[in-house]
């Protein structure tokens, strides 16, 4: 795969120099061969740690007047992210595929691997904004559409679970304690017909219960000398003291 497995190589071998960022960056780029390497033999955890100290070598450098090393530096970064999507370790692969972007914002591997990262972690949104600019460069590339088929496919079920749980709260709320009327606004038997309808009623915009006002009563007539009031907290009963200047609540629960 393009995008997903393929290691990225130096350009051009960097030979040897007396200047001292030139020799950090030679050093390396060998030991980002050496990680190469150990990746390719699956030996992940072996192929981080030789990144790592290849980018460690390059924190000397001054990346804004190298060409080389900052090329470098978005290479090592994208392959380290690829090695923590290895490990499912999704957070650090992630922060990897940010640091190369901000070298090379239009990198296609780094965006993909960090809309992978970010799609595992649930961050739906983020995902969707890298796979919009890879969508831009390569419209056309397989391991893209595949990734964003994967997206809607975990967008669906996220939003059809979220659907079935605020309906199964509603239903099951002590809310209202004319169950039958509740009951009697879903169709049927037709138990997706109401997560539909109370999904469409969520998208309106407008409060969820109102048009069950009616339902609202006490679970209980209160004894004299007490009031009570019901609302989306509960029920709330109210007496008057002894002095009638003092009022005194009780909530029941």
């Amino acid at each position: 795969s393009r995008n997903g497995e393929a290691m990225d190589e130096a350009d051009e071998p960097i030979g040897e120099d007396p200047a001292a960022d030139d020799r950090l960056v030679r050093l390396s780029t060998e030991t980002k061969h050496t990680a190469n390497k150990a990746f390719r033999d699956g030996d992940y955890p072996r192929a981080l740690e030789l990144y790592r100290r290849a980018l460690t070598r390059l924190v000397e450098v001054k990346l804004e007047q190298h060409k080389e090393g900052r090329e470098l530096k978005v290479s090592l970064e994208s392959n380290y992210a690829l090695c923590y999507l290895k490990l499912q370790d999704w957070s650090k692969a992630r922060d990897a595929a940010t640091r190369c972007l901000k070298w090379q914002a239009a990198h296609i591997k780094a965006l993909f691997r960090r809309a992978t990262a970010v799609m595992e972690l649930g961050d739906f949104e983020a995902a969707l904004r890298d796979l919009q600019e890879l969508t831009t460069q390569q419209a056309d590339d397989p391991a893209t559409s595949s990734l964003r088929q994967e997206l809607q496919r975990r967008i669906a079920k996220d939003e059809a679970q979220k659907r079935k749980h605020a309906a199964k709260v509603f239903a099951n709320s002590d809310l209202y304690a004319d169950k039958e009327m509740v009951s009697a606004a879903a169709p049927a038997a037709d138990a997706s017909g109401w997560e539909k309808r109370f999904a469409e009623k969520i998208q309106s915009g407008k409060p969820l219960f109102d048009e069950f006002e009616a339902a609202r009563k006490p679970r209980a007539e209160p004894p004299p000398g007490w009031e009570v009031t019901v609302d989306e907290r509960g029920e709330t009963w109210t007496r008057a003291a002894v002095d009638a200047s003092i009022e005194t609540q009780e909530t029941m629960a």
